[in-house]
């Protein structure tokens, strides 16, 4: 009589283990999606930060926010702007009144949203600088 011992995995074994990782995989991967939105909106909220502080020192050496403006790369704000861009998908929007910009507000639409409600991230001249559900006001304010 001959025993037969099990040597190895069946066919059967292997494929119901393959078919758990992928599972796993593809659970895993849908939340590392989530993450990767609040990565980059943690970045841009951190270059608003920037934007803000840039704003601050033009207006130190000009005496008011004139050139806050994502079109000027003398003085940083273009890449800022640019690197918010690519971050949200969304351009930073900047609102003063005309010249002399004796105040200012840049806000820009982050990816995670809150409540189902869009949500912004603003800066303004006044030192405010938060998450709200809407961007600038009419005043050059975050609202």
């Amino acid at each position: 009589m001959k025993i037969f011992t099990k040597k190895g995995f069946t066919l059967i074994e292997l494929l119901v283990v393959i078919a758990i990782i992928g599972i796993l995989a593809s659970i895993v991967l849908v939340s590392l999606g989530g993450a990767r939105d609040k990565a980059k909106d943690a970045r841009a909220i951190a270059e608003m930060s920037q934007i803000r502080a840039t704003a601050e020192m033009i207006y130190a050496s000009d005496g008011d926010y004139d050139n806050v403006d994502c079109t000027k790369v003398d003085n940083g704000m273009k890449v800022l702007c640019d690197d918010i861009k690519t971050q949200t998908g969304d351009d930073v929007s900047i609102s003063k009144p005309v010249s002399p910009a004796l105040k200012y507000c840049a806000s820009v639409k982050l990816l995670v949203k809150k409540d189902t409600a869009d949500n912004y991230y603003c800066v303004d001249s006044t030192g405010v600088a938060k998450e709200t559900t809407a961007g600038c006001t009419a005043t050059h304010t975050c609202p």
